[in-house]
Formats: structure tokens, sequence, C-alpha cells
């Protein structure tokens, strides 16, 4: 059989489990067995090495390290302290509120690294407040949705940290890439907000008139907030300064929020058991797909489909432009159906030798993948974010206004892909600064 039908067979394959509901790191791993066993029964010796190889490379600490960091943070109280200050400070501006969800988002995306913590909480806490100041509830659901999904490209970035370990690109460089596009867009949606809200105050209003703060009181909101921003300073500082390694920042991290809980009083057995759960829950599925990833990925590469594929796209029209654009809309489309971590898995590993062919750098390509993906969290029908945030808003809010919130930030979101897709120093003028 030829080596096209066998790849056209390996992607279809593939794509049926998934749809099927079949977990992701099966779909991959049984994927690469079943094909392996058929049409080269030698490349089955890839699929133990996978288990045995993957589990022990040393950029793996990272993960479970900065997921306890973020669970544990998100018990800290941070995300009420950072509310409270937005409230008193910014809360008389039309729209300040939604605005002000967005930069607590911002913070807590430095502090946690992936996009649950943010969404779940911010929906738990500003709806409620957005809806008792008569928010229209489209603006309040679009800030948390979109101000969620920042914790995929602002440091510590758990998706950049799997994509750094599968395109051997340096945690460090891409955590630095990451900042800038994660606070333009950021300030594009603030921006947004606030204009929006001017010129249709209705849909945010400003606080009564009557409710008024003193200096006082503004700046004790401002200071309660002051361990997190020395401890997302402190985390990142000594990876960028070239202090300490990503796996160290990140114990610092973990030993940092831990002892922040601890000074609050929040440190309970069960707010320790829970975020240790979840941090095993969410690291494990992480390695099992990774796993299943590399499996696929040894024999796809045993039966020569990596090598099709590569020439291949190598000859379309459009030169690098093109195939550039082509990747990108590959990652849109799958992130409509699929998970995100299991996208960087296996899409990073098959587009790198494109990639590299193309002269392309990859700490640029990096952010585009993960801007990208960041887009993947709020467009239906798979949308993560979407159904995080649903699964905590009342009842009386359906689906439907979930997706009608999201369409501006979605928007937003392409912009700002362009505009980094266009100007590559957006990405790159803080790595190459900080070298």
């Amino acid at each position: 059989m030829s080596v096209e039908l066998i790849t056209l067979l390996f992607f279809g394959c593939l794509f049926v489990s998934l749809f099927l509901g079949l977990p992701v790191a099966f779909g991959l791993g049984g994927t690469a067995v079943l094909f392996a066993a058929i049409f080269s029964p030698r490349s089955l010796m890839v699929v133990p090495s996978a288990f045995y190889s993957t589990p022990w490379n040393s950029i793996l600490v990272t993960i479970p390290l900065f997921l306890f960091m973020g669970n544990l943070i998100r018990y800290s109280g941070i995300a009420d302290a950072a509310y409270d200050a937005v409230y008193k400070l910014i809360g008389h501006i039309a729209g300040g509120l939604a605005a002000g969800t967005v930069g607590v988002c911002t913070i807590f995306a430095a502090v946690t690294g992936i996009t649950p913590p943010a969404t779940i909480t911010m929906g738990q806490i500003a709806y409620p407040s957005m809806m008792r100041y008569n928010y229209d509830r489209s603006i309040a659901i679009g800030s948390i949705a979109a101000g969620g999904a920042l914790g995929a490209l602002i440091p510590p970035s758990v998706p950049f940290i799997f994509y750094g370990l599968l395109a051997n690109a340096s945690i460090g460089d891409l955590f630095l890439a990451g900042v800038v596009p994660g606070l333009m867009l950021a300030f594009f949606y603030a921006l947004y907000i606030t204009v929006r809200c001017y010129f249709q105050p209705h849909i945010g209003p400003p606080l009564p008139p009557d409710m008024k703060f003193s200096r006082r009181e503004k700046i004790g909101s401002v200071w309660r907030i002051w361990p997190f921003v020395v401890l997302i300073t402190i985390v990142l500082g000594v990876i960028w300064g070239g202090i300490a390694t990503p796996a160290e920042a990140a114990a610092f991290g973990a030993t940092g929020a831990f002892l922040i809980n601890l000074a609050y009083g929040r440190l309970t057995w069960a707010v320790l058991k829970d975020s240790l759960v979840t941090t095993v829950k969410l690291a494990g599925m992480g390695l099992w797909i990774l796993i299943g990833a590399n499996a696929f990925l040894n024999v796809f590469n045993t039966l020569g489909s990596q090598r099709l594929i590569t020439e291949l796209v190598l000859a379309m029209p459009g030169g690098t432009t093109g195939v550039l654009l082509m990747m990108m809309l590959v990652i849109l489309v799958l992130g409509m159906v699929m998970d995100d971590w299991a996208i960087i898995m296996l899409c990073t590993p098959i587009f790198m030798p494109i990639v590299d062919a193309l002269g392309v750098d990859r700490i640029w390509f990096g952010v585009l993948f993960i801007v990208n993906i960041q887009v993947a969290y709020l467009t239906p029908p798979f949308g993560f974010v979407l159904f995080w945030i649903k699964s905590i808003l009342p009842r009386d809010v359906t689906m439907g206004d979930v997706y009608g919130s999201i369409w501006p930030f979605v928007a937003l979101q392409l912009l700002g892909l362009s505009l980094v897709f266009i100007f590559p120093e957006i990405a790159l003028w803080l790595p190459n600064l900080m070298d």
C-alpha cells in the first residue's frame, strides 16, 4: 500500500476514534499500535519506548509544580482581593467592572499558567457583581471568558512548557515571548469594553455616585495583592535572569504559594488535598496524552508519513506565508474539536520539520501557535472556556448566551494573532532584549 494512502488512513482512524469519544491518549496510542501492527510490525518497538522514555524528561517536573502553585493560589483569596481593588479603583468608570475583570484574570494567569482557575473563580465572583449593577449579560460573560483564556499565553503558561518540550525550544524564551502578546490582548479587551460602554453606558453602567471610597481604602485594597505580585516577579525573574531553571523556579513558586496560604490562614487540609488531587489529575492527563502522542509520532515517522507531509506542505503555493497560514488554519480548526494539550502534542512534532525547512524562528512560531490555541478556547462547538464558564453560571444563562457573548473577543484574538504574524518583533522583542 502506498505511503499516501497509509497516511490518509492514519489520520482518518485517529479522528474517527476522537469523534467517537475515545480519550485522546488512547486514540493516539491505539492508532499507533494498530497501524504499526498492520503495516510495520517492527515499529511496534517504538511504542514501549514512548512509555519508558517520555516520563524521564526533566522539564516535565515543571508542569505538576506550576499546576500545584496555581491550584493553591486559587484558594488564597487573590481573586477576591484583586477584584475588590478593581471595584474601588475603576468601578466608577463605565464598563470598569468588566475591564477590571480582564485585569484580574491577567494577574491570575500569571500565577496559574492554565485557564480554568481564572475562568471559574471570576465567574463565581465577577459575574454576580456585574449583574448586581445591571451590566449586560453578554459583556459580563465575554470579559470573563476572554480574560480566562489568557492563562494559556501569559507565563508561566503550561501550554508553552509542552510546546517547548516537543519543539526543543527554550522555556524561558517562550515565557518572555508570551508577555507582550498576552498584555496586548488584555489591553485590547479592556479598551473594547471601555470604549463600547462609553458609547453604550447601559450595557456597563458605572457604580452609583453615592458609592465613593477614600484614598486609604483604595491603597489598602491594592496593598493586599502585593504578595502575589512579588511571587510572580521572583518566579519569572529567576528564569529570565538565568538564576534558576524553570523546574527550580516552579518549585520555588509552589513553595511560595504554600507559604502565602499558610500566612493568610487559608491552608486547610481540604484545600491541600483538593490542590494535590487536581494537580495529579491534570498532570497525569497531560503525561498520558504526551505518551500517546510520542507513540503516534514514532510510528508516523517510521511509516514515512512525516516525510510525505513535509514534502506536500512545502510544495504548496504562497511560499513561507502560505504554509504558515495553512498551519494556523489547521490549528484553528482542530481547536474546535480537540483539547488544547492534545493539539500541541499532535501538531508540534509534525510541524517542526516544516518550520525548520522554512527557516522560521521556533519561538515566534510557538507564540503564534499558543495565541491560536487561545482562539480555540473560545470557538464553538468545543471551546473549553465556554463549557467551564457555563458550568458555574446561573441556570438561566443558556449556552446560546455564552456563544453570543464571545464573538467580539474572538475578533480581537484574531487581530492579535494577525499582528504577531505581521510583526514578529511583538513576540521576539523581549527575548532578544534579554539575550
